[in-house]
């Protein structure tokens, strides 16, 4: 079940919401020392994925990354969104020679190191505030997605990669399990997911962590993962803000808020013009995602995106951001129409009371006429 890694690359990701948007042009400017470049893809899959803007890339140094087998030199990179996204990359080269047993076990020391965290935070608080004037509406979200990405260039027995992952334990790597051992149904799950665009490369996507088998060490692939990671992020971030916003709708109605001092001021006007708002935003994220799958222009890629989409479950939180779209317009709409209610219930009151005020000194001199006679 061993195979030695002559040559590979570890990529950890870290994902974090840091504002609504970054103004990337600003953002380049002030990232201009680093002198890191934009994201691109290869001549030939530049048209794979259509973004409105392509993310910046910044490098952010060495450090040495304290394992339980060892330490191991890493670089740092951070790529900037602008749809308010950092996602910092710990690159951390595969020692060659390494048996498939010590991989599977870095993997398990990876998933559970909180000097990757760490590292990662440091990064991105020191990133955001040299971003600061390039944030709008700077708001960190709590929640982040953390990936890891194996890429193999070199190894015993690659020569044929539908053979070689049979040869490995490819599922204790992706899940980073080193000390038990998975039954074959989930060992084969996992290898029967496998997609191939040549036979000299291979990609198994899984929804923790991915295996990438890249002779040619071409990076396409791994970007493409890294990009579907930053829109899972979106989609949780999006999900979270209308299940809050539903909460503050509830807690609203359950307070009941409304007074003769809100006759004129529609107390729930301002939470639906924020979700209108926040509705709008997500429109168009979920837009440039629609457009991203429709418009791939070479197809490893495209199935590569479609399969971190399915592992991602972006479906699954669509559904749920949609369902929860339509209660906050249902519940906004029956708000708007109770308080509309009441206003015209107060000025109907109003309206009575004018006119017995215009009456009083009608009654007031019939009273006087009466008194005379």
């Amino acid at each position: 079940m061993g195979a030695a890694i002559h040559k590979g690359t570890i990529l950890v990701h870290r994902v974090f919401d840091i504002a609504g948007e970054i103004v990337l042009g600003r953002a380049e400017q002030l990232l201009s020392a680093d002198k890191g470049p934009r994201l691109r893809f290869a001549t030939d899959t530049r048209k794979a994925i259509i973004m409105k803007e392509s993310p910046l890339k910044a490098d952010l140094g060495e450090e040495v990354l304290d394992l339980p087998s060892g330490k191991y030199p890493i670089r740092i990179f951070a790529r900037v969104w602008n749809y308010g996204v950092i996602s910092i990359t710990t690159e951390l080269a595969i020692p060659p020679g390494t048996p498939w047993e010590r991989l599977i076990k870095m993997a398990a020391e990876l998933e559970k190191s909180e000097e990757i965290d760490l590292l990662a935070i440091s990064r991105k608080d020191a990133m955001k505030k040299r971003l600061l004037p390039a944030l709008v509406n700077p708001a960190e979200w709590e929640i982040n997605e953390d990936y890891i990405t194996y890429i193999i260039e070199k190894a015993d027995g690659l020569e044929d990669p539908k053979d070689f992952i049979r040869k490995v334990d490819v599922a204790a790597l992706i899940l980073a399990e080193d000390k038990e051992r998975l039954g074959e149904e989930s060992r084969n799950f996992i290898i029967d997911s496998a997609i191939q665009y040549s036979t000299s490369d291979l990609a198994i996507i899984d929804w923790n962590s991915a295996l990438l088998i890249e002779p040619d060490g071409e990076r396409d692939a791994a970007d493409v993962i890294e990009f579907s990671l930053t829109h899972l992020l979106e989609f949780r971030y999006y999900d979270d803000m209308l299940g809050r916003k539903l909460e503050e709708l509830y807690d609203t109605m359950e307070t009941k808020q409304e007074s003769v001092v809100h006759i004129f001021r529609n107390f729930y006007s301002d939470i639906a013009e924020d979700a209108s708002r926040k509705y709008m935003e997500f429109s168009e994220f979920l837009g440039r995602v629609e457009n991203s799958l429709k418009t791939v222009g070479d197809p490893y890629l495209a199935v590569v995106f479609r399969a971190s989409a399915l592992e991602f479950h972006f479906d699954d939180w669509r559904k749920s951001i949609s369902r929860k779209m339509e209660t906050l317009a249902q519940i906004s709409q029956i708000l708007h129409g109770e308080v509309n209610t009441r206003r015209s219930h107060w000025l109907e009151i109003i309206i009575i009371l004018l006119i017995a005020v215009e009456m009083i000194p009608m009654m007031v001199d019939l009273w006087k006429f009466l008194q005379r006679y």
